[in-house]
């Protein structure tokens, strides 16, 4: 194994598991196999022996629970990746997403298959994924700082050099609708800007963060119990009403469109992945630009890949939109904002912080 491999630390208390961890991580290059150890203690002590760059980490095990080990690395041991092993119910839903909220990198569904060999074929890509991930941070084409993610996005381009000052350009004169693109590092930008936005904010907000069924229904709770704004995951043909947020499902397109009446509802499709993704941020926002609003505001916030920059560029070219991304330095992986800098259709580029006093503004005072 070459030196530049990421060694890896297996943490899951079931030794099946982490045998099938194990067998699976041995055929991803990049990645080194330091050891599997079943309990919280043993990944601690592991941790303090020896280096490590990456952990998976079980949600539910005795003596320590995964985000109670998530804690102490994230105190002790900060330059460690980790990411989370999560069942698909309900509780492990519950406790993945405000582990990536807490600072884990991403997380791995454990395969639900019939077949042996497609579930470790599944293991084995989401590996991978989860290695790119992690060399990005290492090799410093994005911050080292913690925090899903089509399995097959790219990685992306180098960063281009510096262009010049943007000519200053108005936001529309009115607004009806805020879109938001986001993946990796989703939870924790979600729940740093939604959560700060008012009462009465009078935009309606859709969402599309890159996660599977059930995981997006239990970020929508999460997000319902910090927000002002009523939060939930869309429906069908549910009406586009100011100041609610909807997220749009896992493994399900969201679309907006007008119903016999004009008024704007949305659209669950079951169409193929686009960007590896679905739903995908470019799927929502082309369908936006093709019901003509009067203005948008678009928000792309951390993430690998480059799913929104096309949905961007549609939105731009069919009607007023002011478009507005997170900045390198507090995005946990730059791809997806970058790709839209890249195109040269963003109007703002924001730190994580700035980003929702912005949108309190430009909502307020366009009409």
């Amino acid at each position: 194994m070459s030196s530049a491999a990421l060694r890896l630390l297996i943490v899951d208390d079931t030794a099946l598991y982490r045998k099938v961890l194990t067998e699976a991580a041995a055929q991803v290059p990049g990645l080194e196999v330091a050891a599997a150890v079943g309990s919280g203690p043993l990944c601690l002590a592991r941790l303090a022996a020896e280096p490590v760059d990456l952990v998976l980490l079980d949600v539910f095990m005795p003596e320590m629970t995964g985000p109670e080990v998530l804690e102490r690395i994230r105190r002790d041991f900060p330059r460690v990746a980790v990411v989370m092993i999560s069942g698909a119910t309900d509780a492990d839903a519950a406790i993945t997403v405000k582990a990536l909220a807490d600072g884990a990198l991403d997380f791995i569904p454990k395969p639900r298959t019939a077949s042996f060999a497609e579930g470790m074929a599944r293991l084995r890509q989401q590996l991978q994924h989860v290695a790119r991930l992690v060399q990005l941070r290492r090799l410093g084409a994005s911050p080292a700082r913690p925090s899903p993610r089509p399995a097959a996005d790219p990685l992306p381009a180098p960063a281009p050099a510096p262009r010049p000052p943007r000519r200053s350009v108005s936001p529309p004169p009115f607004l009806d609708l805020l879109v938001v693109a986001v993946s990796t590092g989703g939870p924790a930008a979600l729940q740093a800007v939604l959560p700060r936005l008012p009462a009465d904010f009078r935009l309606p907000v859709l969402v599309v963060q890159h996660m599977p069924a059930p995981f997006t229904r239990t970020l929508a709770e999460q997000l319902a119990k910090l927000c002002p704004l009523a939060v939930a995951e869309a429906g069908e043909a549910e009406p586009i009403r100011p100041g609610r947020i909807l997220i749009a499902p896992g493994g399900r397109h969201l679309e907006l469109t007008r119903d016999t009446h004009g008024a704007l509802v949305t659209r669950l499709t079951d169409a193929p992945p686009v960007n590896s993704c679905r739903p995908a941020a470019d799927v929502l926002f082309q369908s936006v630009a093709r019901c003509a609003p009067r203005g948008v505001l678009s928000l792309v916030l951390t993430g690998m890949g480059e799913d929104g920059a096309a949905g961007v560029a549609a939105l731009k070219a069919s009607g007023p939109l002011w478009s507005i991304i997170q900045d390198e330095a507090t995005c946990v992986i730059y791809g997806m904002p970058q790709a839209v800098a890249r195109r040269e259709l963003d109007d703002e580029c924001l730190p994580l912080n700035a980003i929702a006093p912005r949108l309190v503004e430009l909502a307020r005072t366009r009409l």
